[in-house]
């Protein structure tokens, strides 16, 4: 009799253990799938906040590059304007014949056309615009209004000359007024 308690202890024993291990699986696979639930709704939100983000810097690199061509067209209107007025035009000399009043006043009158700006009067307007700080070539391009491959001789021809150096270690190069460059704008 003592035996069959002993047994039925044990298999009493036995019987809570399954039931425990039971029990104790079974909400371990709960805690596991929450916690894949809970990764999974993690990398949803990261990367709902990553794409977020990247649209908000494209938006931003966008208006950066508004805000600089407005920037170089203002800049472009201040610097070059001055220029235009003094390089672009010529005068027409009168020729003082003895001629009814009415008639030499006509003449006077006579309006003065602008020209197409030369190499030189190009030349100078950007080492004026290098004179207020360096540039890219792009910046360049955009200010006198050239095509990519003018404004590359142009720049090619100048830095020759040594009227700028150039920062060719990365690209859109920066080139700058050199001391030369100085001398010639104030030369002249």
């Amino acid at each position: 009799m003592d035996g069959d308690l002993i047994t039925y202890f044990a298999a009493g024993i036995i019987g809570f253990f399954v039931v425990l291990s039971w029990f104790l699986l079974s909400r371990y696979r709960n805690l596991t799938a929450k916690a894949a639930e809970s990764t999974e709704l993690g990398r949803d939100i990261w990367n709902a906040l990553d794409s977020r983000l990247k649209k908000q810097d494209e938006r931003i690199l966008d208006v950066a590059t508004k805000f600089e061509v407005y920037e170089s067209r203002l800049a472009e209107a201040q610097v070059l304007a001055p220029v235009k007025e003094r390089a672009f035009l010529r005068t027409t000399k009168v020729e003082v014949q003895p001629q009814p009043e009415a008639e030499l006043k006509e003449e006077r009158r006579e309006e003065t056309k602008p020209t197409a700006p030369t190499k030189e009067d190009l030349e100078r307007v950007v080492l004026q615009l290098l004179m207020e700080r360096p540039r890219t070539s792009i910046e360049i391009k955009t200010l006198v209004k050239k095509s990519r491959e003018h404004s590359a001789r142009l720049m090619k021809t100048l830095f020759e000359r040594r009227l700028v150096s150039r920062a060719d270690e990365k690209k859109p190069f920066v080139y700058e007024l050199t001391e030369e460059g100085r001398r010639y704008l104030s030369g002249s």
